[in-house]
């Protein structure tokens, strides 16, 4: 097929299918067809190489938002984060049919999987279910460690956004609100993210004057919500309405819950912070503190040991006058 003079796009007349030209190749979708999924800012079809028929995902923005500048700027920023990364999807490119106004579509390449919910009911009288979950979460916090790297938030993590491809493959999707670093100016649509897991910071506009800074600990705290609806089933912030939703981002603290480890509650409770400097700084930060979380409790001669030897010129001085006895038990302690 050759490539079009004045569009990338093509619907031939009595075809239901729609051709997109991108990066050299030409692809198809039938959005006759119901989609895959859909979110705030657009819907994902089945599509196909035409070359050879292989299966890839489009995502068309949404016509209400097509002709705003600033998405289709987004949308062609999602489409260019030529990343590879074992746990996210590569893209394949952006599809326009004019520069300025009319359909966009982002193509990227499909994911065989289940949605994170499905896969952790999969496992829910499993007694390793916890370390499961934290299994799934840890790559995530690879594929953020990655995107943090190379200056890009992603600013909208929460399990709808969480694949598990082949029952094992953990793929963070859809950066298509995602930032780049220093670029801190709040879209001119509104808070743009998922009140149920967003950050304090994605709410606020200002504080003290200036611009709230988003950077890599705002998916830290995303992750760290939806961390805890994995282990709880249940959302910790999520409210009847939408303002009062983002009311408990910005004030309540995260709720214990039984289900969680007390000492992964914690690390859960650190990472959605209210204060961005009182959070994991860092993705792998925040993925030892869950290794060190799943680790067994030390036992009581351990923890004495492990204080002495932190302790030992306090203890041998202290041991000098209560004899040699004493002194000689320490010694031993100080040996185990």
């Amino acid at each position: 097929m050759p490539k079009p003079k004045r569009s990338n796009v093509v619907q031939k007349p009595g075809d239901p299918y729609i051709y997109l030209y991108v990066m050299g190749e030409w692809y198809c979708y039938n959005p006759q067809e119901p989609p895959l999924g859909s979110g705030a800012m657009g819907d994902v079809y089945r599509g196909y190489r035409c070359k050879n028929g292989a299966v890839i995902a489009i995502k068309r923005v949404k016509d209400c938002y097509a002709n705003n500048k600033m998405i289709r700027e987004r949308a062609r920023q999602e489409a260019s984060l030529a990343f590879r990364h074992p746990n996210l999807v590569e893209m394949i490119g952006c599809c326009e049919y004019a520069p300025d106004y009319g359909p966009i579509f982002i193509l990227s390449h499909y994911v065989q999987g289940v949605n994170v919910d499905q896969y952790v009911h999969s496992f829910d009288e499993s007694p390793t279910r916890v370390e499961k979950i934290c299994s799934v979460v840890c790559d995530v916090l690879d594929a953020l460690d990655y995107v943090h790297s190379r200056g890009v938030i992603h600013r909208d993590i929460k399990p709808s956004n969480i694949m598990i491809e082949n029952g094992s493959n953990v793929r963070l999707m859809d950066l298509g609100i995602s930032r780049m670093s220093g670029g801190n100016k709040f879209s001119s649509c509104g808070f743009i993210g998922t009140p149920q897991y967003s950050a304090p910071e994605q709410i606020k506009r200002e504080e003290n004057g200036s611009v709230v800074s988003i950077n890599a600990t705002t998916d830290i705290y995303e992750l760290g919500i939806t961390f805890y609806e994995l282990l709880t089933g249940t959302n910790p912030m999520d409210c009847e309405s939408e303002a009062e939703t983002l009311a408990h981002q910005l004030s309540e603290p995260l709720p214990y819950n039984e289900c969680i480890p007390r000492r992964l509650f914690k690390v859960i409770a650190k990472a959605t912070e209210k204060e961005q400097s009182l959070r994991y700084q860092t993705a792998l930060e925040f993925k030892e503190a869950i290794h060190q979380a799943l680790q067994p409790e030390p036992s009581a001669g351990e923890r004495l040991s492990e204080w002495i030897q932190s302790h030992q010129t306090m203890v041998i001085i202290a041991a000098t006058g209560f004899g040699v006895a004493l002194a000689a038990i320490i010694l031993i302690a100080l040996t185990i």
